[in-house]
């Protein structure tokens, strides 16, 4: 097998299909749990007199208590396949979307809000790596590339889109719509998905030299029991180096993007005023997520070309150069190419995260040490939430201290994903 047969994008009719089924899951994922918060603390706080920051700082015990979401499907997905579980769990969470813009409490918010972040963690954080898994044993990096393609693909849209049904709607039929097309797409997902290709007589990353040896292993998988326990993990090393690490990296970036559009108002507003800095602020966060499509393919190339921890370093290295650029964003050439910056890493996460669990744990014990893995990372991960409120808080409103709050995460995420096997220590 040449390396050009693993980094080409011939994936075939069926697997681009899943691809582009797999990037809609990480599109609505991504909108209702972390772009949305761009707009759903000041909406409701404006409809209801309520309190913004209180309805912004909620996010973090829900993304807490979503955590074991993660835990529970993580484990499940193993049992019930991923066909079923992805398509319940668009249902539902659609369910409790279009719920939550009816919401009359700040109680309410939260628990509506707790509560469709909790199951989404089902379709968005463990179907998705499972799919890609199953279909791209071997091609999991630039398939991975392709499908996050749909994290900033919904950065560049979910926001506008959104914003646009709240003026043309209200709050309350916006979400209706919105939690209406989950629906739809997970009753499509019990047609549509296949979860893996023998079901439909394609091979393993379209190449049907392995087709004999990839059936052998899934008859084979049908049949293991991964020794990695919950119990083994927890003392696992490797789990808590890829679990703090990535946590780190995936709170700096979801720091940096879910309160974007706010830095760069706070920037531009004095200048040209609040409705002009607005405008100019979600057109800025939407050139980012541009960029941050082609950023999503260049970071599944360079996890293909370079290895995946060579190419999570990397990563880490470019956000720093984010946030000092962002320190520094009144310097009107400097926000531009911050941008550029952080567009690049919108998408690169949720490929590398998955692709470093397959490269430690294996394919047969992907399931077992993701069901672990991402769930802790998410739960890191919306500690952005308290560190931007606590900073700006003591700041004053100026993004200088969470900005070198994170670059110190930064920091450390790395160091510690440097630190992780170089070899597969599960099932080959």
């Amino acid at each position: 097998m040449n390396n050009k047969e693993l980094t080409n994008s011939n994936f075939g009719k069926w697997g681009w299909s899943m691809i582009l089924y797999t990037a809609l899951l990480y599109y609505f994922w991504s909108g209702i749990g972390s772009d949305g918060l761009n707009l759903y603390p000041t909406a409701f706080a404006a409809m209801h007199g309520w309190d913004s920051n209180q309805l912004l700082g909620f996010a973090t015990p829900a993304g807490i208590i979503a955590v074991f979401g993660g835990i529970l499907f993580g484990r499940l997905v193993m049992k019930t396949g991923i066909k079923a579980m992805s398509g319940f769990a668009l249902i539902v969470t659609g369910i409790l979307y279009a719920v939550f813009g009816f919401v009359k409490s700040p109680v309410m918010y939260l628990v509506c809000l707790t509560a469709f972040v909790f199951v989404s963690m089902a379709f968005g954080l463990i179907c998705t790596a499972a799919l890609m898994g199953n279909w791209f044993p071997r091609k999991k990096g630039i398939a991975l590339g392709w499908a996050t393609m749909g994290a900033p693909i919904c950065t560049a849209t979910f926001v506008a889109i959104m914003s646009a049904l709240y003026g043309m709607l209200g709050i309350s039929k916006a979400h209706v719509a919105i939690g209406a097309v989950m629906v739809v797409l997970g009753i499509a997902s019990f047609f549509w998905v296949k979860n893996d290709p023998s079901e439909v007589g394609a091979y393993p990353d379209n190449l049907p030299d392995g087709a004999e040896a990839y059936k052998k292993q899934m008859q084979e998988m049908q049949a293991y029991k991964s020794p990695f326990t919950v119990s083994r993990l927890l003392r696992d090393k490797d789990m808590w180096l890829i679990s703090i690490g990535f946590g780190m990296l995936w709170m700096v970036t979801v720091g940096v993007v879910s309160q974007f559009v706010p830095r760069m108002i706070s920037v531009m507003a004095p200048v040209i005023g609040p409705e002009a800095a607005q405008s100019k602020a979600l057109l800025m966060l939407t050139i980012a997520a541009l960029v941050g499509i082609a950023g999503s393919y260049f970071w599944g190339w360079l996890d293909q070309k370079v290895g995946t921890k060579s190419a999570s370093a990397i990563y880490s290295l470019s956000y720093i150069a984010a946030l000092l650029l962002l320190i520094f964003a009144k310097v009107e050439i400097l926000t531009y190419v911050a941008i550029v910056f952080v567009g690049l890493g919108i998408g690169g996460l949720l490929n590398l995260m998955p692709s470093l669990v397959i490269s430690v744990y294996g394919r047969k014990d992907f399931a077992a040490a993701n069901a672990l893995v991402s769930p802790i990372a998410s739960l890191i991960q919306k500690g952005a939430f308290i560190i931007m409120a606590v900073a700006l808080a003591a700041s004053g409103g100026d993004y200088t201290m969470p900005y070198l709050i994170f670059i110190g995460i930064d920091v450390i995420g790395l160091v510690l994903l440097l630190m992780v096997t170089n070899q597969c220590k599960g099932s080959k």
